[in-house]
C-alpha cells in the first residue's frame, strides 16, 4: 500500500472525529472476556497454516453438538474473525449438517472480516484497501462473545450443572503469523501500515487455546516454537492434537512412519524435561496431567475424498477431547 493511501486514511480519519486507540492500549488495560462459566470457549492456534485447525474446529464442533443432555442440546458456536479466500466457516458447516438428529441451527458460525485473496490478513488488508485494526477485531470478537453469553434460554438455564454453550475460534495462519494491517495499528510507519501477530492480536481476551501441531515430518521445532511463543504471552493451553502427516520419502521403507506420533511423543519428552529443569513453570505439567491432552489423530484421507468416515471414526477421540476441555473450563472459569 502506497504512502500516500495510509496519509490519506489519517486524514479522513481526524476530519470524521474517528479516534484512534492502538492495539498497545488495550493489552495494557489487562482487559478480558469475562463470560458465565457455562459459556467455554477455546481459541484455536495452529502452528502453521496447512495444519488441519479447520478439521479439528468442526470435529469440535461435532464433539460439542452431540454432547447434549437430558434431550437438550446446547449451542454450539463456531467463529472465525479473519478470513483471506475461501470460507472455513462453511467447511465447518459441511462437515456438521450430516450428523443425525441434529438441528442444523444450534450450529452457529460468523466470519467476522473477510478478503476475497487466498494470502496472508497484513497483505490483503492492503492490497484491496480494506484495513481492519487490532482494536476493531479484538473489539468485534469481545462483543459478539458477549452476546453469545447475554442469549437467554430457559431450557440452558435448567440444564446448567451438565452442559454448557460452546464456541470455537479459529485463528489464521500459524500462532505468529500476521493480523489484518491498518493505518491505525501502533506499529504504521510512514512505508507501510502496522499489523500484529496473531498470538499478540488475541492475547488481552485470556482465552485458553487448543493448539494444533505440526503431524509432519520436521513438524517438531515449529511446534515447540510456537507453543513457547503462546506461554510466553500467557496462554493456558488445555490441549495439543496432531493430524498424523504423510511420509515425503520415496522410499517405501519409511512409508510407515507415523511422523505425528512421533511429534506428540517428543512434546511429551520436551516438557517432561523442561519440567524437571525448572519445577515452577506449572505450563508444562498442565498438559503431562492428562493422557487426553496430548492427542494424534490418523492421517486424513487423500483429496477429494470426503471426512464423513473420517469424522465418524475419530468421534470417540474428539468427545474426550470435548470432555477434557469442558472440565477444564470449568475448573478454571
Amino acid at each position: 500500500m502506497r504512502v500516500g493511501q495510509c496519509r490519506l486514511l489519517r486524514r479522513v480519519a481526524s476530519r470524521t472525529g474517528a479516534t484512534c486507540r492502538f492495539f498497545s492500549d488495550i493489552s495494557s488495560s489487562g482487559s478480558s472476556v469475562h463470560l458465565h462459566p457455562h459459556h467455554r470457549v477455546h481459541l484455536l492456534f495452529g502452528a502453521n497454516t496447512d495444519v488441519g485447525k479447520s478439521v479439528i474446529s468442526s470435529g469440535l464442533v461435532r464433539a460439542a453438538a452431540s454432547a447434549g443432555c437430558d434431550g437438550w442440546q446446547p449451542p454450539v458456536n463456531y467463529i472465525k474473525p479473519l478470513q483471506c479466500g475461501g470460507s472455513d466457516e462453511s467447511f465447518v458447516l459441511l462437515n456438521n449438517d450430516q450428523q443425525e438428529g441434529r438441528r442444523m441451527n444450534d450450529i452457529r458460525c460468523q466470519t467476522l472480516f473477510s478478503w476475497k485473496t487466498p494470502a496472508s490478513p497484513h497483505l490483503v488488508s492492503r492490497w484491496e484497501n480494506a484495513p481492519v485494526s487490532d482494536e476493531e477485531v479484538v473489539s468485534k470478537l469481545s462483543a459478539v462473545l458477549r452476546d453469545i453469553d447475554n442469549t437467554k434460554n430457559n431450557d440452558a438455564d435448567n440444564n446448567l450443572e451438565t452442559a454448557s454453550i460452546t464456541t470455537i475460534i479459529e485463528s489464521a495462519g500459524g500462532v505468529l503469523s500476521p493480523s489484518s494491517s491498518s493505518p491505525f495499528n501502533k506499529t504504521t510507519t510512514a512505508d507501510h501500515w502496522g499489523w500484529s501477530t496473531q498470538a499478540d492480536l488475541y492475547a488481552p481476551l485470556r482465552i485458553p487455546v487448543v493448539f494444533v501441531g505440526d503431524g509432519k515430518l520436521g513438524g517438531i521445532s515449529v511446534t515447540l516454537s510456537s507453543l513457547e511463543a503462546l506461554w510466553t504471552r500467557g496462554y493456558r493451553i488445555d490441549a495439543v492434537v496432531f493430524i498424523e502427516g504423510e511420509s515425503d520419502a520415496d522410499n517405501n521403507e519409511y512409508d510407515s512412519i507415523q511422523f505425528g506420533k512421533g511429534n506428540a511423543e517428543a512434546l511429551r519428552e520436551y516438557m517432561s524435561m523442561r519440567h524437571q529443569i525448572d519445577p515452577s513453570k506449572e505450563v508444562y505439567d498442565e498438559l503431562l496431567r492428562d493422557d487426553n491432552a496430548i492427542v494424534c489423530l490418523p492421517p486424513l484421507p487423500p483429496m477429494p475424498i470426503p471426512l464423513d468416515e473420517w469424522y465418524r471414526s475419530n468421534e470417540g477421540s474428539f468427545l474426550r477431547l470435548h470432555q477434557l476441555l469442558d472440565k477444564k473450563w470449568r475448573i478454571g472459569a
